[in-house]
């Protein structure tokens, strides 16, 4: 597991080390992004505000990487993505790349 996977809530965590240990199936899989602090997320939002991000970040104080609710995989491809998408989905969560976001690598808690 990542250690990025780590500071995600311990309710979530477990969740989320399952799908990853799926990712790792591909080699080039690795976690972009867990828990960000609100720096951080600042300077995610503000890239994605500038076009510097192919992908969208929420406003700080806003997104579930503050609180340990979401975290990002990279190095998939857009169909590894979906598939591991439907799964997250049907384990109750909710996956970036269906919703209006269209953030295909985010994945986050249904938890509030």
């Amino acid at each position: 597991m990542s250690n990025q996977l780590d500071g995600l809530d311990s309710r979530l965590r477990p969740y989320a080390a399952a799908l990853f240990q799926l990712a790792r199936q591909v080699p080039s899989a690795y976690v972009t992004s867990a828990r960000r602090s609100r720096r951080e997320q600042t300077s995610a939002y503000n890239a994605a505000r500038e076009g510097r991000s192919r992908f969208p970040a929420a406003a700080p104080g806003t997104s579930k990487h503050e609180r340990g609710l979401a975290f990002d995989l990279g190095g998939l491809s857009n169909s590894q993505l979906r598939q591991l998408g439907r799964i997250w989905e049907s384990w109750g969560g909710r996956w970036g790349g269906r919703f209006r976001w269209r953030d295909p690598i985010h994945f986050e808690s249904g938890l509030g």
